[in-house]
Formats: C-alpha cells, structure tokens, sequence
C-alpha cells in the first residue's frame, strides 16, 4: 500500500513538473516578439531556385550537397516564432552558404582580385565609357588621324550590344584612349572582348598598348584573331590561333587571348572554346614586359594615338593600312590571370546572346 502511495506521489510529482515546464515555454514563446521575415522569405526562394538548376557539371556535389544541408536548416529554422535578431541571424547565414557556394562553380572568376580593367559599353550616350571594374578607368572617344583620314575621320558612336545592352561602333579610325597605368601590363594576362566586324581585313586592331612595344589584338584578312606582344626580354612574340574563318562579317564573335608565364603557353579562344595553344618550344613564349620606355594611353579600336603615329609610323601608314577597327566591339576585360579553358567557356555562356 506504501508502495502504491509512493507511485501515485512520484506520479503527481513528475506531472506538476511538466505542466511547470510546459506552461514556462508557452510563457518564453509568448514572450517573444517576431522580426520581419520578408528578406528571409525572398533569400529563401533565390537559394531554393539556385538549389533546384544546379548539376555536378556546374559544381562539385560535395558542394551541392553542403548548400542543400545549409539551405534546409534555414528553411527548418525559420518556421519557427524568430526575434528580428534570429531571422537577421539567419540571413547572413545563408548569405554566406550562396556566396561560397557560388564560388565554387567551376568556371567561377573573382572579379574583384583579378579584374584590372572591364568595359561593358551600356552608356548608350555621352563621349566616355567608364570601366565596372574596382578602377573605374575611363576611356574616352576620339576622332580619326584627321592628317591621313580629312574630313572622312570619324568617331565613336553607340550601336546595339552583344546581349541587350549597348556597344560601340567603330570605323575611319575612330577610337576610344585610356590614361596609361601599370596595370595594363600585369605579368600574366587574358583579353577577353567580343567583336562583330563590318569588315575583315589585315589591319583590324581590337586594342593596343604601345603597339608591339606593349601588346596588340586584331583580325587578319582570313578572320584569324592575332596577338603580338613584347616580352621581359625585349623578344617579340606574333601569334594566331591558325583558324580561317574564326572572326567573321555582321557576327558576334567571343575571342580571349591569354599569356601563362608560369607554364609559358599562349591560349587562344573563340566563342569559349580553346583553338590553339603556343608553348615555349612553339614560340619562346615568355612573360610580358611591364615597364615601357615611352608609356602611351591604352587604345580601344586602334593601334596608337595620332602622336604615336606621326612620331613614327607616317611614313607607312595611309588610309588604307590606318590600323583601326571596322565594326563594333563590347565587353572588353583584361585580367592579371591566364584564365583557365573552364573560366573561359563560363565567361562565354554569360555573356553570349
């Protein structure tokens, strides 16, 4: 009879406890005052539709796998009554999953390190285009060689871009100049720059520093993109990616070019994908030179300014072989880094139409 006693107090006891506790949580839970969760519920869907298209030809899985676990934890979290605190809590949490995670697709490029100059040409308006990149250089149009070209010289004007936005059009020696900076000329490089021809002949310069004495990018006449640059040790490298035809009329066309000094190899690219590679057995590939005797601007569209061409190059330059582009040009980069074939190919499915 004790024992049964003994029970039923035991019994009371743990029941009295529990209402205690109970009614404790429903008082923690009342007391709480419940944040917004609108930019949660807004992070929530962007992650979840992210989450959705991913494949492991995009990411590594070990990486869909993290995000996906980061991104369910949220979601089962944020069910819950939060404080303001919590949810914010939660935000930069899963801010931080989305931003790592995206940094490891393959393909991904850090802009913010190696990015020394980009140009997306949206300005639709105005004499200057002013680069997105952390150095907003600003490059500004100038008109034909006047000297060579009379009243034919022309200059830049805005046209319809590679993808919606705008670019720049080009022709009778029209051409954009930048101030000269160092970072022109890093020790690794890649171009990368979208053209679309009114013409295909030998002297279609893309952009120059300092011409051969810097580093030069044009078409030849059978559509071949063609890169020459001065390297550390004073020799001159010419080279094209040996494809006819890569660079034609009327057409939208993605080339990059890049110079490894590390492995020594020159990469050409067109619409992303690798069509030649130069090594140092092909060409004695070596690093740029990055210190220049007589610095002149950076040119976009052309190969020199008229100083540059009337202190040295008159005496074979006419209006025929000016050396400036036909056509329009858009989303020109250069970056401190020889891109790898992934980023190349990311970078062209970002961008093409």
């Amino acid at each position: 009879m004790k024992n049964l006693m003994k029970l039923h107090t035991l019994l009371l006891m743990l029941f009295v406890s529990t209402a205690l506790i109970l009614g404790s949580c429903k008082d923690d839970d009342d007391d709480i005052v419940e944040g917004d969760k609108t930019e949660l519920n807004a992070l929530i869907a962007q992650a979840d539709a992210l989450a959705a298209g991913v494949t492991s030809a995009d990411y590594p899985q070990s990486a869909i796998d993290a995000f996906k676990a980061t991104l369910q934890t949220v979601k089962t979290a944020s069910a819950d009554k939060l404080t303001q605190v919590q949810i914010n809590n939660l935000v930069t949490q899963l801010t931080e999953a989305m931003n790592t995670f995206n940094s490891q697709a393959y393909g991904y490029i850090d802009e913010a390190l190696y990015l020394n100059a980009g140009w997306h040409f949206d300005e639709g308006t105005g004499t200057t285009a002013t680069a997105y990149s952390t150095v907003k250089h600003v490059a500004t149009f100038y008109r034909g060689n006047t000297v060579i070209l009379g009243n034919d010289a022309m200059m830049p004007s805005w046209t319809n871009g590679v993808k919606g936005g705008k670019a720049i059009l080009l022709n009778k020696g029209a051409h954009l100049e930048v101030p000269y900076t160092n970072s022109f000329l890093p020790a690794n490089i890649t171009i990368s720059v979208w053209v679309k021809p009114d013409e295909i002949y030998e002297h279609n310069y893309i952009l120059s520093q300092n011409y051969w004495n810097g580093y030069k990018l044009q078409t030849q006449g059978g559509g071949k993109p063609f890169f020459t640059y001065k390297k550390i040790d004073g020799g001159i490298i010419d080279a094209d990616n040996e494809t006819d035809a890569s660079v034609k009329v009327g057409q939208w066309t993605h080339l990059v070019v890049s110079v490894n000094s590390t492995t020594k190899e020159l990469k050409f690219y067109v619409d992303g994908t690798l069509t030649k590679t130069w090594t140092e057995s092909d060409k004695n590939i070596g690093p740029l030179l990055q210190t220049l005797e007589n610095p002149q601007p950076f040119i976009i569209g052309g190969v020199a300014t008229d100083a540059e061409l009337a202190a040295n190059f008159m005496e074979w330059t006419n209006a025929d072989n000016l050396g400036y582009f036909k056509g329009a040009i858009d989303e020109l980069k250069i970056y401190n880094i020889a891109l790898a074939d992934g980023q190349v190919s990311k970078l062209y499915n970002d961008e093409k139409p």
